[in-house]
């Protein structure tokens, strides 16, 4: 499960009684006339072994809960805090066991309301179910029906729930990833050292858990701010070179800014192989498209690869030269063969120490999302299964335009993540 708690502070203008508590918890239910597959479980096929939705309505987990601690308390929200753990469903991320799929809900939410009449939403949903996209534009939905004043509106955009088009291309039964040699993101994870393995999807579910566990070990979340000024410093850097084919975006600049930071941090050896992945979304890459209504996981991940000694010892321009043909190469084909990849029967992780993943949320504007009491103080995510993974997140302060940086760092790796970052 991912998730996130949205923070909305009291206010003279915004009516945040025990009745809109109520409104929320009827909204939820009424999203679920169109999103009902948000509402059903998992299971797993016994003659595929592949993971399935389960259209059966069984509904989601919503929370209500009470604390004395105010906003005020939790300092800075955007900082990770313990505490936040505490504002999310815990009772429903428990078991690990891959039998216990068919019971465990894909979303669940609880709403608190803190001392200071403020509320959070802690969200939590299944990254099978949703991708970051379809969590939006579930969220948003959600929160329009508990806005309206009228009890029979539906949303106004319908979810495309069909997985038709992401199905045309599968793997033999038998087939083994490692034969996947043309995807190129298996190619490059084939070059760097594998931590777990599993042979079907019911064996992964269970493997996954316990490395994401071991992977939480002595990891702390860290938030760094990089304003719009520096931003744009390390972008003339880059176009100052005059070496790129064209332009470059703030995430490409950044991605490849934070794959030499972290490198740089963990300390690797220069002959270490290495890799930069970063989820590309494949709504309007597929040929047709999915459509930007698309509910499920339509997020591939686009990758490249070198040594150490290549990423520190070439310039800026050249990193980000290597992150825009990665992502440039995400086309029909591409997404056929890595869709035909994930199919597979033997699945692999690699070691988080090698491999660097990148994930873009600065147009995914959670902290926008309005249940009727204005947009969100704050969207924080909490641990996430894989907490080495680095966020680049929107901030929401418009008196201090920029973006929040959030990774999972060893403590003797932090002092020098923050220094090569800024510097």
């Amino acid at each position: 499960m991912l998730y996130t708690v949205f923070f909305y502070r009291a206010s003279v203008e915004q009516h945040m009684g025990d009745g809109s508590v109520e409104k929320v918890r009827k909204a939820l239910e009424k999203v679920f006339v169109s999103w009902y597959p948000a509402a059903g479980r998992f299971r797993i096929n016994e003659e595929t072994g592949k993971l399935e939705i389960d259209c059966n309505g069984a509904g989601a987990v919503l929370i209500e809960a009470r604390t004395d601690v105010t906003l005020e308390d939790l300092g800075v929200l955007w900082n990770y805090n313990p505490f936040y753990e505490k504002l999310v469903p815990q009772a429903c991320s428990s078991s690990s066991s891959p039998e216990d799929l068919s019971l465990k809900p894909l979303v669940v939410a609880q709403v608190t309301r803190f001392g200071c009449g403020s509320l959070s939403i802690g969200f939590g949903y299944s990254h099978s179910l949703f991708d970051g996209i379809g969590a939006l534009n579930f969220l948003q939905a959600w929160a329009a029906l508990s806005r309206s004043r009228d009890d029979h509106e539906q949303p106004l955009q319908q979810p495309n729930h069909s997985r038709e088009l992401l199905l045309t291309t599968k793997a033999s039964a038998k087939e083994s990833i490692y034969n996947q040699f043309n995807s190129m993101p298996v190619q490059d994870l084939y070059g760097i050292p594998t931590n777990a393995r599993a042979s079907d999807d019911k064996s992964w579910e269970k493997t996954l858990s316990e490395l994401c566990n071991l992977n939480k070990q002595g990891c702390n979340l860290k938030t760094f701010f990089m304003n719009e000024e520096a931003l744009q410093t390390l972008k003339s850097k880059v176009l100052a070179s005059g070496q790129l084919s064209g332009n470059c975006s703030t995430f490409e600049v950044l991605a490849a800014h934070l794959w030499r930071v972290r490198v740089k941090a963990l300390g690797l050896n220069s002959t270490t192989k290495i890799c930069l992945q970063f989820p590309v979304n494949a709504r309007n890459r597929l040929e047709p498209p999915l459509g930007k209504n698309f509910s499920g996981n339509a997020f591939v991940m686009a990758s490249t690869s070198c040594y150490v000694s290549e990423v520190i010892g070439e310039p800026l321009h050249c990193t980000v030269g290597r992150v825009q043909t990665a992502k440039n190469a995400v086309r029909d084909e591409y997404i056929r063969s890595y869709l035909k990849a994930l199919e597979a029967s033997d699945k692999f992780f690699p070691s988080m120490r090698e491999l660097t993943i990148v994930s873009d949320w600065k147009n995914i504007p959670y902290h926008c999302v309005d249940f009727g009491w204005g947009k969100a103080a704050c969207a924080a995510p909490l641990a996430t299964p894989v907490p080495q993974t680095t966020y680049i997140m929107q901030s929401p302060d418009q008196s201090n335009v920029g973006v929040h940086i959030r990774v999972g760092l060893q403590p003797d790796q932090v002092d020098s993540f923050q220094n090569h970052l800024y510097n």
